[in-house]
């Protein structure tokens, strides 16, 4: 039985919907309840993402409002690659979200991979 499940996004967030799919796919499987774990993780360029700094109506794309609230209702933790985050420029407190977002490293993202029953990556 799947109890856990691991969903990773590295995806850019420009010109993509990969990190707002990979959300809304986290999002869902908590909401129908058999999965008690769903957790995101966001490397690479998909940390842009949780750039409180990012102007989506610049950038001609949807705002990100439903999308951040979704997360927080549905308490969904992600996970973003500190590495990711140096190569990016983005320091800590440009992210948004900061009760649901945690930064950590390769070994943590390794970890949180093998603990979980299933992972997709998206």
């Amino acid at each position: 039985m799947v109890n856990s499940v691991v969903i990773i996004c590295e995806d850019s967030p420009f010109g993509k919907n990969s990190v707002v799919e990979s959300i809304r796919m986290a999002a869902g499987i908590l909401a129908v309840g058999d999965i008690d774990k769903c957790k995101v993780i966001l490397l690479k360029d998909a940390v842009h993402f949780m750039n409180k700094n990012l102007n989506p109506d610049v950038l001609n794309m949807d705002d990100y409002g439903n999308i951040m609230r979704l997360i927080e209702l549905s308490e969904l933790e992600i996970f973003l690659h500190d590495k990711a985050l140096k190569t990016a420029g983005i320091e800590p407190t440009d992210l948004i979200l900061d009760e649901n977002l945690k930064i950590i490293g390769t070994q943590q993202i390794s970890q949180l991979i093998l603990d979980a029953d299933m992972s997709f990556k998206y």
